[in-house]
């Protein structure tokens, strides 16, 4: 390796910034792949897969050299995790209870969950009074792509961040 690559190596392990993202039962491997890159662009601290674990390389671009990714084999092992760190759980869906995201206020370590593509989260996660954040949709179709979702997510966060920073 050359001192310029393990220099570049060294700076880019030297920080993250303080969020996280986890998929739940994701079955367009593509989505994952693409979301994991997002992730990695933005420097999350780590990247979650819940239920199913098969993602499509191509589109992340070899993001998982790079980006921390844990694997729980159901919802409810990811939960214990959830209730003994220290990030906060934000459940990014389409529901009635929903906050949009023009109007939600980031907490500190926010843990973003996505569900899958059709049928979303399930209800042992959504009746926990969790955060939700809702992503305002003006078209006949009322759905983004799971990996559009989670990078416009990623990326207000990050404006906000920054934002109440300066």
């Amino acid at each position: 390796m050359t001192e310029e690559r393990e220099k570049k190596l060294k700076e880019y392990f030297s920080w993250t910034h303080p969020f996280a993202v986890a998929v739940y039962n994701i079955s367009k491997e593509f989505n994952i792949g693409s979301l994991l890159r997002t992730a990695h662009c933005a420097k999350a601290k780590e990247f979650f897969l819940i239920g199913e674990k098969s993602f499509n390389t191509y589109a992340s671009v070899s993001s998982e050299k790079w980006t921390e990714i844990t694997y729980f084999e159901t919802m409810e092992e990811f939960l214990i995790f959830i209730s003994k760190s220290d990030y906060n759980l934000i459940l990014v869906e389409q529901s009635n209870d929903s906050v949009s995201l023009f109007d939600f206020k980031y907490p500190k370590n926010p843990l973003f969950l996505l569900g899958k593509e059709k049928g979303g989260l399930p209800d042992t996660v959504k009746n926990q009074n969790y955060p939700v954040l809702e992503i305002p949709q003006y078209g006949l179709i009322h759905s983004l792509n799971l990996s559009c979702s989670g990078s416009i997510v990623i990326y207000h966060y990050l404006y906000q961040h920054y934002k109440g920073n300066q």
